[in-house]
């Protein structure tokens, strides 16, 4: 028996104890297990009925309408100049000897959504081109890995939209040999049915370590174009949103830190039943690997630590607009 198991000042004695001799079967039912051709690996799926998800992205075309300084010349003074005189929006330039060709410009794109040249003006952020997309097209995303570089992925969870309902499917490697099979399974099936990512620190962490994984795998990169560079360019197909960054601007100031679980709790006002830290992911699954049966507590606190980080990216980019 495992008595007072303390890591990290985390105690998973009571995880190990009451969950011994079980299985994952028994522990997720909504599970189903994916065959490709690099193998197997376990999908566990929730279907999320919670309608407080669903937000309507058309509000970051206002608010881009609304910013003047995306206009060639026009800074934060000359837009409060602007401001004063009544030119609120890029329509109002649309005629305005200067700055007219400009806002134009700008115009034409927002009414082409065309989010590759838009996000090339430093004055626009990953969320304001959010109105470019439908619902259905974004994909929110998280992956739990063994260590911080260059070890396996063991768990990769997606959250997306169908028919207004949200959806969230975890992708578990049920040991190390069964990653292949979900690098597979990202980029041939789920990663086409998509055009933006929406992540928690994803542009740090979670987009260039699965582009890192998936050129270990195949000497492929399917998030880069054709003429990119393997290695070089981690991400220039998908648009991608960092809720993190935008957390720490809109809010600076307002809390301690900005971590994922600080938001779920002091911005969304609400605490996740799974409190297993993410430094300690590794080592439970690591654990259960040598002895599933004693373990399985310990991944099962995994999993779920996963999927609340996939359910609460959608609350907070709710948040945010």
């Amino acid at each position: 028996m495992d008595i007072n198991f303390n890591v990290a000042g985390y105690d998973i004695t009571e995880l190990v104890e009451q969950y011994r001799e079980k299985t994952i079967e028994e522990l997720f039912p909504n599970y189903r297990i994916i065959s490709n051709e690099m193998g197997e690996f376990m999908e566990l799926i929730w279907d999320e009925d919670d309608t407080n998800s669903y937000f309507n992205l058309s509000v970051t075309k206002r608010n881009l309408i609304c910013n003047l300084k995306t206009v060639f010349n026009i800074g934060e003074n000359i837009e409060k100049h602007l401001q004063k005189r009544g030119i609120k929006t890029l329509n109002d330039l649309k005629f305005n000897l200067r700055y007219g060709h400009s806002a134009n410009h700008i115009l034409q794109l927002i009414k082409e959504k065309n989010y590759a040249k838009l996000s090339r003006n430093k004055y626009i952020y990953d969320l304001d081109l959010g109105f470019c997309f439908k619902l259905e097209e974004l994909l929110f995303l998280d992956i739990e890995t063994l260590g911080i570089y260059d070890s396996p992925m063991i768990i990769v969870g997606v959250g997306f939209y169908i028919d207004k309902k949200f959806e969230i499917h975890l992708f578990f490697a049920r040991n190390v040999g069964e990653e292949i099979a979900i690098c597979e399974h990202l980029r041939k099936k789920i990663l086409p049915k998509f055009r933006c990512f929406v992540s928690y620190n994803g542009k740090s962490f979670d987009i260039p370590y699965i582009a890192s994984r998936l050129l270990y795998f195949f000497d492929e990169n399917p998030m880069i174009e054709k003429d990119d560079i393997p290695y070089k360019d981690i991400n220039t197909k998908y648009h991608h949103i960092d809720l993190y960054h935008h957390c720490r601007r809109k809010f600076k100031g307002r809390f301690d830190n900005y971590t994922l679980t600080t938001m779920e709790q002091q911005l969304l006002g609400w605490k996740r039943e799974n409190e297993l830290p993410s430094s300690l992911v590794g080592m439970c699954y690591r654990k259960f690997l040598k002895n599933p049966q004693r373990y399985v507590g310990l991944v099962k606190e995994c999993i779920e630590h996963n999927y609340f980080d996939v359910y609460s990216l959608p609350l907070i980019l709710k948040k945010l607009l």
